[in-house]
């Protein structure tokens, strides 16, 4: 059976202060030391610092690709060198900006390529919840969703979910959608999916919400189940909604 790679999802934490040091050691350590950054064109001041951090860390080759319109996802040229990377590394502050800009493109098919390869699809700030196929959106008092990337597609993920309203909108995404896993991600945490879902927790401390055997009533919801993990935890994840 041929191995598949694998997929990073990293929480907020703050690249410039070293904060995701041991998650990038690590990625760098699986893929050779080679990485491509894909970013929309307004963060490319935090890249361009971030790569220069990288270098710190036993990069050998770094590149970016800085995207400001939708024809550049679109570009073959462009797709088979993202397809080529060993690392591919998504960045963005405000998540639907890269979901715009790569949406349905041959970018996300490239994607799709390097994870097939074997190589890591990693995924930081903003950017970790677009791998799933559904992203927590709106207010705590008006909760919403808006379709992922759909790289992860049994997943719902939710950044940031330390904050208020985190819990709340990630609960009600996976009780609309009770197929999928949720999985919320604390500010310095980070998971890593390997082949055929195995998921391992490699920083920080993450939640895990299954409403798979919910039971709704008139004024209550019943059956939800919340894991709390730590590093080391392992766990799996669905790699096709149930």
């Amino acid at each position: 059976m041929r191995r598949t790679g694998w997929f990073a999802l990293l929480g907020g934490a703050d690249p410039l202060r070293g904060e995701t040091r041991g998650v990038e050691t690590r990625l760098l350590k699986m893929t050779g030391g080679v990485v491509l950054f894909v970013a929309p064109r307004p963060m490319l001041p935090l890249v361009e610092a971030w790569r220069e951090i990288f270098h710190t860390h036993g990069a050998r080759q770094t590149a970016v690709l800085a995207l400001s319109r939708r024809e550049q996802a679109m570009d073959t040229r462009i797709a088979g060198q993202v397809a080529e990377a060993p690392l591919v590394l998504l960045v963005d502050e405000e998540g639907e900006r890269l979901l715009e800009l790569i949406t349905g493109t041959r970018l996300v098919n490239a994607l799709a390529q390097v994870h097939l390869r074997g190589g890591v699809v990693a995924a930081a700030l903003e950017a970790s919840p677009l791998l799933g196929s559904a992203v927590p959106a709106g207010a705590e008092d008006a909760a919403a969703v808006r379709y992922g990337l759909g790289l992860l597609p049994g997943l719902a993920v939710q950044g940031g979910f330390e904050a208020a309203g985190a819990f709340h909108r990630l609960s009600e995404v996976v009780i609309g959608r009770p197929d999928l896993l949720g999985l919320g991600l604390e500010r310095g945490s980070a998971v890593l999916v390997g082949p055929r879902g195995r998921a391992e927790v490699v920083a920080g401390r993450v939640a895990l919400l299954d409403a798979s055997e919910v039971r709704q009533g008139p004024a209550a919801v019943h059956g939800l189940r919340v894991d709390v993990l730590a590093t080391p935890a392992r766990f799996e994840v669905p790699l096709l909604p149930q």
